[in-house]
């Protein structure tokens, strides 16, 4: 009687790592579902070429200017 006790916690244990997993990805793909595709070009706030600018601003610009 006692063995299937032990089983029934650590199946459980189980289940709810893998909801947590689950819930985890879900949470991770939808902030990368967020994040702005942006584009290559000249940064309209320092005038360098940028392989990303997002709404017309590179990375160093953005984050100085907390932007996007």
């Amino acid at each position: 009687m006692g063995g299937s006790g032990m089983s029934d916690e650590i199946d459980d244990a189980q289940q709810r790592e893998q909801e947590d997993t689950a819930r985890a990805l879900a949470a991770a793909r939808e902030t990368a579902r967020r994040i702005p595709v942006g584009e290559p070009g000249e940064c309209d706030y320092c005038g360098e070429e940028s392989p990303r600018l997002v709404g017309g601003a590179c990375a160093p610009c953005r984050d100085k200017r907390r932007l996007v």
